[in-house]
C-alpha cells in the first residue's frame, strides 16, 4: 500500500499539542501537508513547529470558547485561502467512577470533548460550503462504544462525539466528508493516567499512520487497532443483558 500525500493540502489540527495530535501533525507535515496547529499551550505548539516539515503555522485556541473559534477559522482562511480538513483531537480525560465524581472536572470535560467539537464544527462549516470542498473528522474513542466502568463522564463525551459526528454526516452536502476517528488504547499523557493494564496498546506515531491512510479512505470511521475494535463493536451488537455482563466482568 502506498503511502497517503497530502502535497499541497491546508489541514487544520486542533489539539495537537501532545499525544495523537502532535504525532498526527507530523505525519502528515511528512506527508506534503501545510499544517495549521491549535492547542491551548503555546509554547507546546512553537516547539511542535520546529519538528514539522513545510509552512507550519500556529494558532493558539481554546476549543471551550465559541468565539475565539470562530475567529480563529476565519483567520486560518484569511492566512492560507482555504481549508481542506479539519481535525478534532483535542480532549480532556480523567477516569472516574461516580461514587467519586468530581462535578468541575465533569464540567471541563464536557466543554472541551463536547462543546469544543461543537464549536469547532459551527465556526468550519460555513467556510467548507463556500469553498464547496473540505472534510471534518472528529476524535472520538472505542470508549465510546459502550458504557465502561471507571470510564465516566469521557466515555459518554466520546459516545456522544460518534452521534455527532452521524448526525453531521447525515446533513452535509456531499462536498463535504464527515469522518469518526475511534482509536483503542495508544501510549499518551492522557492514557498514562489509567491504573490498569491496557489491551493492544500502541503508539502515538502507529495512531497517527491509521488516521492518515483512514483520512483519505472511502469509509466514514476510521479505527484500530483492528483486532480490539472489532471485539467491541461485537460486543456491542449483543442484547444488554449479555453485552452489560461482559463489561461488569471486564
Amino acid at each position: 500500500m502506498s503511502s497517503p500525500n497530502f502535497k499541497d493540502e491546508v489541514i487544520w489540527i486542533v489539539g495537537a499539542s501532545s499525544g495523537i495530535g502532535k504525532a498526527l501533525a507530523i505525519e502528515l507535515a511528512g506527508a506534503g501537508a501545510r499544517v495549521v496547529i491549535s492547542a491551548r499551550r503555546k509554547e507546546e505548539l512553537d516547539k511542535l513547529r520546529m519538528d514539522l516539515e513545510g509552512s507550519p503555522l500556529v494558532f493558539p485556541l481554546d476549543v471551550t470558547d465559541s468565539d475565539m473559534t470562530t475567529r480563529t477559522a476565519q483567520a486560518i482562511r484569511a492566512a492560507t485561502g482555504h481549508i481542506d480538513r479539519v481535525i478534532f483531537m483535542s480532549a480532556a480525560y480523567t477516569p472516574m467512577k461516580f461514587s467519586g465524581l468530581d462535578l468541575t472536572i465533569t464540567r471541563n470535560m464536557l466543554e472541551v470533548n463536547v462543546l469544543g467539537a461543537i464549536h469547532v464544527i459551527n465556526a468550519v462549516l460555513p467556510i467548507l460550503k463556500e469553498q464547496t470542498h473540505g472534510q471534518i473528522a472528529l476524535c472520538g474513542s472505542v470508549a465510546g462504544y459502550i458504557g465502561l466502568p471507571g470510564g465516566q463522564p469521557y466515555s459518554a463525551t466520546k459516545a456522544a462525539i460518534a452521534n455527532l459526528a452521524e448526525s453531521l454526516h447525515a446533513e452535509c452536502p456531499k462536498h463535504i466528508d464527515v469522518k469518526l476517528i475511534s482509536p483503542g488504547f495508544v501510549r499518551t499523557p492522557l492514557t498514562d493516567k489509567n491504573d490498569f493494564t491496557m489491551p493492544m496498546i500502541i503508539t502515538p506515531e502507529q495512531a497517527a499512520k491509521e488516521i492518515a491512510t483512514g483520512l483519505q479512505s472511502n469509509g466514514f470511521e476510521i479505527h484500530f487497532p483492528k483486532r480490539f475494535t472489532m471485539f467491541l463493536k461485537l460486543i456491542r451488537l449483543l442484547p444488554y443483558w449479555l453485552s452489560l455482563h461482559i463489561i461488569q466482568k471486564l
